[in-house]
């Protein structure tokens, strides 16, 4: 596993022994991650509200809209090879035009695995459906490792609960 400092998940520390995160592709390549640095997603339900004709009380709200936003910050080499997994998926795929590789129509899926601190339960979330949207690099002087920011657009997020079930919004 990864021997980085301070990573997280959705802003907690934790150690990377206890933090696994493996990529599904379409292709059928399982891309493990180990030179990641961070990883965030957040998920909510935009609902829509209906008033009474009376101007003002409301009188019940639509099942709603479900939003999914994520990100990851991993080096540069990571990031090499998560691209590279994908280039493969999107040449099978015949997203290319001439010596370009179009990489962000291929979905994927995303497994996070943590076990929290002083915890021997192991926890997971998923990211389904997830495509790569954009990539912000910020190199700079110093002995910090050369990170990229990926900004992903999963179709939804879900938690597997004690049960085994997969627990979404909507």
């Amino acid at each position: 596993m990864p021997t980085q400092s301070l990573p997280n998940i959705n802003g907690n520390v934790c150690s990377w022994a206890d933090i696994g995160v493996s990529l599904s592709i379409p292709d059928g390549a399982q891309v493990d991650l180990f030179d990641l640095n961070g990883i965030k997603w957040s998920d909510k339900v935009e609902v829509g509200e209906q008033y009474g004709a009376s101007g003002g009380r409301l009188m019940g709200t639509t099942a709603g809209k479900l939003s999914t936003e994520a990100s990851m910050t991993i080096t540069r080499k990571g990031a090499l090879q998560f691209i590279e997994a994908l280039a493969v998926a999107a040449r099978a795929a015949d997203l290319i035009r001439g010596d370009q590789v179009a990489i962000s129509g291929i979905r994927f899926d995303i497994l996070i695995q943590h076990e929290p601190m002083g915890s021997t339960e192991i926890l997971e979330a998923k990211l389904f459906g997830c495509r790569f949207l954009g990539r912000s690099h910020d190199l700079k002087e110093g002995n910090e490792a050369d990170m990229v920011e990926i900004t992903l657009n999963p179709l939804y997020a879900a938690e597997k609960s004690a049960a085994g079930d997969w627990i979404v919004l909507l």
